[in-house]
């Protein structure tokens, strides 16, 4: 039994799961903070964003309390830096990890595409039909990124409620950290974005600022990491 377990905010990482749900013929599982793997005897493949080179809360909390036999770690990232995220993904579970990949996909923040290259994550497909340990590496991961990275992307973004609010609390639903509430968020939101894409009216918008901008330009790498 294979399953396919996903965060994502803006459909990035949704675009990477659909991939394998679909070269697998399964659904696909939201990770929220509630989520929990569905069977011991499972092969779960877990696919989750890289935020200012840490991994997602949520997906923090999920990975803590995975039960599956085996694991696959998918990590996208914006083509700007994946730190470390994979090995501490792998310290994080109990389960047996048989492939990870870093995946370079559209920056949440410039409003990137969510093409990917699909023929680079077919070798994930073998593994997972004959698993074996994978080995996952230490990667470079910035001396600073540890530090209240949550408040570094609220700092980083600005979050907009528009006229068009209705007040609706579509927003509010969809958020992961119970963050938000009519179109107002709160010191617990991680910047997913999921509330703007969700939005019904188009109500909310974001804005980088200056710092946060200078930041995306100077960096830009295009690096595809896949270790079985």
């Amino acid at each position: 039994m294979t399953a396919v377990y996903c965060f994502s905010g803006s459909g990035h990482s949704l675009a990477v799961a659909n991939f394998f749900a679909k070269q697998l013929c399964c659904n696909i599982n939201e990770i929220s903070t509630e989520t929990k793997t569905q069977s011991s005897k499972e092969t779960a493949i877990v696919v989750f964003p890289v935020y200012c080179q840490n991994i997602p809360e949520p997906v923090k909390l999920f990975l803590q309390k995975m039960t599956s036999e085996y694991v696959v770690l998918i990590a996208t990232y914006g083509k700007i830096s994946y730190g470390n995220v994979l090995y501490e993904a792998k310290k994080m579970v109990q389960s047996q990890v048989i492939a990870g990949a870093y995946v370079p996909i559209g920056h949440t923040f410039l409003n990137g595409s969510s093409d990917f290259d699909t023929n680079a994550l077919m070798p994930i497909m073998q593994r997972i039909k004959a698993p074996q340990k994978a080995y996952i590496p230490k990667t470079r991961k910035n001396l600073l990124a540890d530090i209240s990275p949550a408040w570094r992307s609220r700092i980083g973004v600005k979050l907009i409620r528009t006229n068009a609010c209705r007040l609706c609390n579509v927003c509010k639903m969809n958020c992961p950290m119970n963050a938000i509430e009519n179109g107002k968020t709160n010191s617990e939101c991680i910047r997913c974005l999921r509330c703007v894409a969700n939005c019904p009216h188009k109500a909310l918008q974001f804005k980088n600022r200056w710092i946060l901008q200078k930041y995306l330009k100077c960096q830009n790498k295009d690096e595809f990491k896949l270790y079985l």
